[in-house]
């Protein structure tokens, strides 16, 4: 089947900072119809409930969420929705990248790379 004819990624986006969420989601806009955002949180409690009712193939993630860990949350929706999660953060530190490989995060983005990483990362873990 051609990729013009498969049903597009659904994209749940966690993200404290509004001017992120706006300017993630106007490039996986421009992906369409590959790919769509189907919700945007701004917490840990918002993610999880928008995980749950939204059930997105992919949860585009930031690890720091007002001083609340965005990490703890990448288990919690293997459990609610089995989305796959990619890390986009600025914490460009080996130990922040290794805890989310440990529980289970399918990409990490840092927030400074090219907008082509994060799509690419998206693709990739919607396989």
């Amino acid at each position: 089947m051609s990729s013009a004819l498969a049903p597009p990624i659904e994209i749940l986006l966690v993200d404290d900072q509004p001017v992120i969420l706006a300017g993630v989601t106007a490039l996986i806009e421009s992906e369409a119809p590959r790919m769509r955002v189907t919700g945007q949180a701004r917490s840990v409690r918002q993610a999880l409930d928008l995980a749950r009712t939204v059930r997105p193939h992919v949860i585009v993630l930031d690890a720091d969420l007002s001083g609340e860990d965005g990490l703890v949350l990448i288990p919690l929706f293997r459990i609610c929705c089995n989305a796959a999660v990619v890390v986009f953060t600025c914490l460009g530190e080996p130990r922040a990248r290794l805890r989310a490989q440990r529980l289970g995060a399918a990409g990490f983005v840092s927030k400074t790379a090219p907008g082509d990483e994060l799509i690419a990362a998206i693709r990739l873990a919607a396989l």
